[in-house]
């Protein structure tokens, strides 16, 4: 579909399609915002990833990576590399089993993270 010079002529003249001064943003006003935004003190900031505070941790439960990782605050990567190192983890996924299912005991969760604060 081509447009001839008489009908890009008419396109121009429509209203809507006009440049108006409300349209274009004050780039100096956004600027000023974003400084402010950037330069606020942290206690008024917002936090971006919103942690939990307080965890329960259940001494007989078992914990897989989403929950270990709730806990300490890392990713679920870190997790299962931390879940590997412990001492009592358990790997309840079959022994042909291309996955692993990794378990902690609630008990020992709480033993590594008394074990990280103290030391």
């Amino acid at each position: 579909m081509s447009l001839s010079k008489n009908e890009i002529d008419n396109l121009n003249k429509i209203p809507s399609m006009e440049p108006c001064a409300w349209s274009k943003p004050n780039l100096k006003k956004v600027g000023r915002n974003i400084y402010d935004l950037l330069n606020m003190p942290s206690t008024k900031r917002q936090a971006w990833k919103a942690r939990p505070v307080n965890v329960e941790i259940k001494p007989d439960h078992l914990y897989g990576p989403k929950e270990v990782r709730v806990v300490l605050g890392v990713s679920y990567d870190t997790a299962v590399r931390t879940m590997e190192r412990m001492k009592r983890s358990a790997d309840l996924a079959k022994p042909r089993a291309r996955k692993r299912l990794l378990r902690v005991k609630g008990s020992d969760l709480r033993d590594y993270v008394q074990g990280k604060l103290e030391g």
